[in-house]
């Protein structure tokens, strides 16, 4: 495989990364603005729901990322906005660990949410400062 179309493969990953973070994001964020209870009882279904004042300011940080994942998505040959969506993604990575810590009563899909969304934005935010580096390598 070519150079260029190994960039192009991961610029086309990089778009439906961006698109899929986009949804996710306002599936989350929206859930978590508007029914803070039902998500905390879906991280947290052994304790009764707590912190969602908490819950809804995270929720408008999560809803701020959306526009950033789309213009991503929408423009992904511009390495500012994949270099934006990385640094979202890369800051998230040290909150979950920290809440599952200091957090108690979750259930099986709190752990595994807690435990896999470090990995995932940790994966995702490297994979697209990655790319975004090629793309400033090759306008050079």
């Amino acid at each position: 495989m070519k150079k260029n179309d190994t960039l192009e493969l991961k610029v086309r990953l990089a778009r439906f990364l961006c698109a899929n973070l986009a949804a996710f994001d306002t599936l989350l964020g929206g859930s978590a603005l508007t029914a803070p209870s039902l998500v905390l009882k879906l991280f947290s279904p052994r304790r009764p729901p707590a912190g969602e004042a908490l819950l809804r300011r995270t929720a408008s940080i999560w809803l701020f990322f959306v526009p950033v994942q789309v213009w991503a998505a929408l423009k992904p040959k511009n390495p500012k906005a994949l270099r934006a969506v990385s640094i979202l993604r890369l800051q998230e990575v040290p909150a979950d660990p920290i809440w599952l810590a200091t957090g108690e009563g979750y259930g099986a899909f709190g752990k595994f949410g807690l435990v896999f969304a470090p990995v995932f934005n940790l994966a995702a935010g490297l994979f697209l400062n990655h790319v975004a580096k090629e793309l400033e390598k090759k306008a050079d």
